[in-house]
């Protein structure tokens, strides 16, 4: 991938071990007039080198003109060890490889990390939880994005099975999208999804990375994609690393990336970063973004046609919670929203790929009518996105809800952002067989759908804590303009 540095990373990688010859007057200019320098570095988007042996030339071609996409063959390997780069007859650059790679000396820095002194607010609930609901899903983490979405083109050729929103109006909020690429034939297809939230990372960034790569993983297994096959993408955006503390958040982060990919086994293929986003403001202040980490995964969905959207599917089937809820509200939706961060940023969790392996055989099995993955807001907002998106109610009682000792009141039970967790719709006549396929996992039955189009959960004690009709939810989530 031709990304920072242009050819100059990419080709100069490549051929790090053989050498290699690249002649700058071939390249396709999208400018004419561009100097070698400005040829070699150049990051413009979307180009790949690939190394292909002389005999397979011709079919590149016939791959590469099927598909519209423009080639060129710019150099060779040479088997010198070094790099020799020309413009026509004119040589430009001329190094040898163990010197461009390993000749330079080490750049030395210091990093330190120092948790923030935070406590967790005293917040006083109302007994009435709803308008608290109502605010979550009008937040602009939460509200649709609709705009947004239907702004681009989220669909390529027709290969898409799950769309970016989906459900009996085309408006709910997928978790992941599935697309089946129509030249590898069969219903094998590609998932992809993503998880971020800069809120953890000014709590805790190695937290924070463990929770955005379950976050993204979880949201593809949501959709079908199987827990065994999955890799991801990492996207950092920080501060200036040569400052200690940011540097110091940034080695915490990519400890946490590095710990949850081995316990995930999701190999990381790909990345990037984009650093040094800080300015003076006006006072001369040096002000930096959130220490920021987005997490994409890509996962192979066995059979396309067993995908699963997040929508509620018929009243009278079951809603099961999957996965145990931690009483883990720092940095979440619900303290911000009384100007707190807190300090409980959700934890990793130990046995979250075997939760995520027994649903996923559930998926597979076909017991599985719809699936959400619980992020910001918790259980309350993923219980109202699937009954905008299905247009249908929900009738949760969280007494049985799998949970931490810890978890004693209501908040924490509708609002806490702890990882590894899902909502399940399941039909009355497999429950039995879902059990038994989630045996050893947290997971209960925690209520049902409704033909009424009405939220209502019953707290811990039995009391009614949220009472909402779909078309206030609806208005909640679909009023707030995300640009």
């Amino acid at each position: 991938d031709c990304g920072a540095g242009g050819f100059s990373s990419a080709v100069g990688e490549m051929g790090s071990e053989t050498g290699v010859e690249v002649d700058l007057q071939d390249v396709p200019l999208k400018y004419a007039g561009l100097k070698a320098w400005e040829i070699w570095v150049s990051e413009a988007q979307e180009r790949m080198v690939l190394a292909v042996p002389p005999e397979h030339l011709g079919r590149l071609a016939e791959i590469c003109e099927s598909l519209d996409v423009e080639w060129t063959v710019i150099g060779r390997f040479t088997g010198d060890r070094r790099l020799h780069v020309r413009f026509g007859e004119r040589t430009v650059a001329e190094l040898d490889m163990q010197f461009l790679h390993h000749g330079w000396p080490r750049r030395m820095l210091s990093a330190e990390w120092s948790p923030p002194q935070l406590e967790e607010p005293d917040i006083s609930p109302p007994t009435d939880l709803t308008p608290t609901v109502l605010q979550m899903l009008a937040h602009p983490d939460v509200a649709s994005k609709e705009a947004v979405i239907r702004r681009y083109d989220h669909e390529v050729r027709g290969a898409t099975v799950i769309k970016p929103l989906v459900g009996v109006a085309s408006d709910g909020p997928s978790d992941a999208a599935v697309l089946r690429p129509l030249e590898a034939g069969g219903w094998r297809g590609l998932a992809l999804g993503c998880g971020i939230n800069p809120h953890y990372g000014l709590i805790d960034p190695y937290a924070m990375a463990w929770a955005v790569i379950d976050e993204a993983v979880r949201n593809v297994v949501a959709v079908g994609a199987d827990p065994d096959r999955i890799a991801l993408l990492d996207n950092f955006c920080w501060g200036n690393p040569a400052l200690p503390d940011r540097l110091g958040g940034l080695v915490r982060a990519a400890q946490g990336c590095h710990d949850a990919a081995l316990a995930y086994r999701t190999p990381f293929i790909s990345g990037k970063d984009s650093l040094n986003n800080e300015y003076l403001d006006a006072s001369g202040h040096k002000r930096t973004i959130p220490p920021t980490l987005l997490i994409s995964a890509v996962g192979i969905v066995p059979d396309v046609r067993q995908a699963v959207t997040m929508d509620l599917k018929a009243p009278g089937n079951l809603i099961y919670c999957v996965g145990l809820t931690r009483a883990e509200l720092g940095g979440s939706l619900y303290y911000r929203l009384h100007g707190a961060p807190g300090r409980s940023v959700p934890q990793p969790v130990a046995d979250a790929r075997l939760t995520m392996t027994a649903l996923h055989g559930a998926i597979r099995a076909g017991w599985v009518r719809a699936c959400h993955d619980l992020s910001e807001g918790g259980l309350a907002v993923a219980a109202a996105e699937m009954c905008i998106a299905g247009r249908l109610g929900l009738a949760l009682d969280l007494a049985a809800l799998p949970r931490a000792p810890e978890v004693v009141n209501d908040p924490a039970v509708l609002f806490s952002e702890s990882s590894a967790r899902f909502l399940v719709e399941v039909t009355p006549s497999v429950a039995t067989a879902f059990e038994a396929a989630m045996t050893g996992c947290p997971c209960a039955c925690v209520g049902r759908v409704t033909a009424e189009p009405t939220l209502t959960i019953h707290g811990l004690s039995g009391t009614l804590i949220v009472d909402a009709g779909l078309e206030v939810l609806c208005s909640a989530w679909q009023s707030t303009e995300v640009v």
